[in-house]
């Protein structure tokens, strides 16, 4: 804040437009939100000064279609369930059915339907195996099935006696030559280099503590063990008989999974989300093999409000993933229930929120359209460092692109099509005071931002709330293509918060409100 000047003096103040979340509860509508806009952040050496811009969110576009039936019958949708990308196909579950796309480049190639699974509902896992036998091989199991795709394309099903233990969690890790997969508090394995062949007596147990496992993951050359209150790291020994693994006691930590959908290991860290015997939920980022909470009391107030997973189904209601975009590392968290979707920028260290605007009727004609959670459960790397996405609610896998500036979404009715909605971005801010409860008068009001407007639209509405957001002003155009866009006579306040609303079919980066008040003796 400037220094303050004599009550009744014209004063200016520069309030930046970006900040931690502070809400009071899981209300959306009252305090700071940021959504489908995220942080950057960069030094301005000459000042000493750090800035913080609010940049638009890449958009979405579609990448393939998909046509279901039941026999002969067309059907208009099945389940989204998991994603892989492998030896340049595209590997999707649909339901019961697993989909490979052998150009994802060319649209007129149309995904074919390779295999059929036990179930058909609830996450599929993949991983990425390498033997010395049968080369670079991609496994996925539902936790009944489970398959092979080797690198010569064929899809195997592991059958007979042999077969992985059933039914077992499908989230297969791989280390050194093993796939492992957990059973109640066991970790078992194949033999070395085969993932079609399994022993029954082959595995090691994870009983630190009387919690059965919930999902498998890796972190560095280790295997992680997410149990309910509690997580185990195994090392390979190389075992002569039973499991390869021993465990590694010096790094028991104490907190458990609540969301075995919503793990990520990418690069050196693995996340996902927490708890613990004391309660509450949390999200955590493991760094090496030392647990670092990454989420404060205003995310977890978000998150508390979930149910997370049945404890018999591990059907679970949050599901998350990581991607790097526009120089940024993201780890996104879907919260299905609360119908919000929360991203951490791990190098900035701050969070903020997508959505995605969709027409009610969802595969059928739009009538009327929404905001929504971000619609993609599960991503994957693709090739020339795309991110695939699969669509929660339309039959198609989309990817991630900076250079797309709206959002695709594919219908069926009245004929199949793809219509393109605007990303709409909403900035709230806190009540801001001026450090006293005087009333104060706003004079004007300045938008400090970037774009890059030529042709095309913006829509840029700016409203403020003096009652604590019970209600807002009427919302106030703002001309995007004048230089330091400007709006008068904003009248009085104590404290006030904005809101800035905006769609546009360009890049944007905003960073901050220019205030000229004057304050009041009382």
């Amino acid at each position: 804040m400037p220094q303050k000047l004599q009550q009744g003096s014209v004063q200016k103040v520069k309030v930046p437009l970006f900040g931690a979340y502070s809400n009071r509860n899981s209300d959306p509508d009252k305090d700071q939100r940021f959504i489908n806009v995220f942080p950057e952040s960069r030094k301005v050496d000459q000042l000493d000064q750090m800035r913080v811009y609010l940049k638009k969110r890449p958009g979405v576009d579609i990448q393939k279609t998909y046509s279901f039936t039941e026999g002969e019958t067309p059907v208009d949708y099945k389940e989204a369930r998991g994603l892989a990308y492998f030896n340049g196909y595209v590997y999707s579950v649909w339901g019961n059915e697993l989909w490979v796309d052998e150009d994802p480049e060319d649209p007129g190639i149309d995904p074919i339907l390779k295999a059929s699974l036990t179930t058909d509902t609830r996450k599929v896992g993949f991983v990425f195996g390498n033997s010395a036998t049968i080369g670079d091989y991609l496994f996925f199991t539902d936790g009944v099935s489970a398959f092979v795709i080797e690198s010569d394309y064929t899809v195997n099903e592991i059958i007979g006696a042999g077969s992985p233990p059933t039914p077992h969690l499908a989230s297969p890790t791989f280390l050194d030559g093993y796939i492992f997969l957990a059973v109640g508090s066991d970790i078992y394995n194949c033999d070395l280099d085969d993932p079609y062949t399994w022993d029954v007596s082959n595995f090691i147990s994870s009983e630190s503590f009387p919690d059965p496992i919930r999902a498998l993951a890796r972190q560095n050359n280790q295997i992680v063990a997410f149990n309910s209150i509690s997580i185990e790291f195994f090392y390979d020994a190389s075992n002569a008989s039973g499991s390869p693994l021993n465990k590694n006691d010096s790094a028991v930590i104490q907190i458990g999974c609540f969301a075995p959908s919503c793990i990520f290991q990418g690069e050196r860290y693995c996340f996902f989300v927490g708890q613990s015997e004391t309660g509450g939920r949390s999200v955590w980022m493991i760094d090496g093999f030392q647990p670092k909470k990454i989420s404060d009391e205003f995310i977890e107030r978000i998150i508390d409000q979930e149910t997370g997973a049945d404890p018999v189904t591990l059907l679970s209601t949050i599901v998350g993933y990581g991607f790097r975009s526009m120089g940024h590392f993201f780890f996104l968290i879907n919260l299905l229930d609360s119908n919000r979707t929360l991203l951490y920028d791990i190098e900035e260290k701050l969070w903020h929120e997508w959505t995605t605007t969709m027409s009610y009727g969802i595969l059928t004609e739009e009538v009327d359209t929404f905001e929504s959670n971000f619609c993609y459960n599960y991503a994957a790397s693709g090739p020339s460092s795309n991110i695939y996405f699969q669509s929660a609610y339309s039959p198609c896998i989309s990817f991630l692109s900076p250079t797309v500036n709206d959002d695709a979404f594919y219908f069926l009715y009245p004929i199949p099509h793809v219509t393109y909605y605007p990303i709409n971005m909403l900035i709230r801010t806190n009540k801001y005071d001026m450090d006293t409860i005087n009333r104060k008068r706003l004079h004007s009001l300045r938008l400090v931002s970037d774009y890059e407007i030529m042709y095309g639209t913006t829509d840029l509405r700016i409203s403020y709330t003096d009652d604590d957001y019970k209600s807002f002003s009427t919302s106030r155009q703002m001309e995007l293509n004048k230089d330091f866009p400007i709006l008068y006579q904003l009248g009085s306040f104590r404290r006030r918060a904005f809101q800035l609303d905006c769609t546009t079919d360009y890049t944007i980066r905003f960073e901050a409100l220019e205030l000229v008040y004057t304050e009041d003796n009382s």
